[in-house]
């Protein structure tokens, strides 16, 4: 008896913990939203490559012919505005490297992390005015995420926070390829939000703060 309630506890316990957890990676995520349209959270490894980062975009939400219907078109040029900002951020901040197997390496200009021997490795270089890079990053924002998204009624705003890893961005570029795409987001946290509802986080969210 003792033991069953023991394990109860422990679950209880648990389930509290991974709830206060959950609602500090809204709080971060709301947070980062509230900061407006730009690149977050970018992180690299030890050689100065990109892992991850997190993009903001936003778009006011129009009710003149409906609240559904400007809340669906809000929805759409927000994911829109996060892309061009990333694309816009990759242009003026990284520096794309291709290998000998066709992967796209990126690396944070003017980190000092960057190793000269990974640079070198990741063979040539992509100029950002070529047409090879608007494919590069075309590719790449389809790697993004949606990681959080807020609905303010008061400023009539829709803000979708996504998040880019170069994990997942190599998955989808085996899916494109007609590999198994492992890596690649399960899209845990279906969940749309509706017109009355304030903010959705996913649940990959945490590992992108």
């Amino acid at each position: 008896m003792k033991a069953r309630v023991f394990a109860a506890l422990v679950i209880a316990a648990t389930a509290c913990t991974l709830q206060a957890q959950d609602a500090d990676v809204e709080k971060a995520l709301s947070k980062i939203a509230q900061l407006g349209e730009d690149v977050y959270k970018v992180k690299t490894d030890k050689q100065g490559r990109i892992t991850s980062c997190i993009v903001v975009g936003q778009s006011r939400i129009s009710t003149v012919l409906g609240r559904a219907k400007g809340l669906q078109d809000a929805q759409t040029k927000a994911r829109l505005r996060a892309s061009a900002v990333f694309v816009k951020w990759l242009k003026e901040n990284v520096s794309v490297h291709v290998d000998g197997d066709g992967e796209t390496i990126n690396f944070l200009e003017g980190s000092k992390d960057n190793d000269a021997q990974a640079l070198k490795e990741a063979g040539k270089a992509i100029e950002k005015t070529s047409e090879k890079f608007k494919s590069v990053s075309s590719g790449m924002v389809r790697g993004l995420q949606r990681l959080h998204v807020e609905i303010s009624e008061k400023n009539e705003t829709y803000t979708i926070v996504m998040g880019w890893s170069a994990d997942t961005s190599r998955a989808i570029e085996k899916i494109e390829k007609g590999g198994d795409g492992k890596g690649a987001p399960k899209n845990k946290n279906s969940k749309k939000p509706g017109i009355g509802d304030k903010k959705v986080t996913s649940d990959d969210a945490k590992k992108f703060l």
